[in-house]
């Protein structure tokens, strides 16, 4: 159920138009000015694949927030590399369960 953003060139308004399917988009008109003269903006995507199907090793993997922390670890190791005190820091306190410092989400 796809659902586009555009915005009117004659009034600049913005606005979210939602479908029912793919074969349902027709030719978008401004609701505030009744303008066909609009154009569809790009707009951020998301996907989530859930359940079993389309899920790779790798999706389960890193469905378990430990895992990503043991990746780090085992890369740097894998080159011979010393890890920095921040990057142990930020994995041991998200494996306790704190959201490391300098992320914003």
């Amino acid at each position: 159920m796809p659902i586009y953003e555009y915005k009117c060139e004659d009034c600049d308004d913005e606005f979210e138009l939602f479908f029912k399917s793919f074969s349902s988009i027709k030719d978008p008109q401004c609701p505030s000015c009744d303008s066909r003269d609009v154009g569809k903006k790009l707009s951020k995507v998301t996907f989530k694949f859930g359940g079993t199907i389309n899920n790779s090793a790798a999706d389960n993997y890193y469905s378990d927030p430990s895992n990503i922390g043991k990746n780090v670890e085992e890369s740097f190791s894998r080159h011979g590399v010393q890890m920095p005190d921040s990057v142990r820091k930020s994995i041991d306190d998200a494996r306790g369960g704190k959201m490391p410092d300098g992320l914003d989400i």
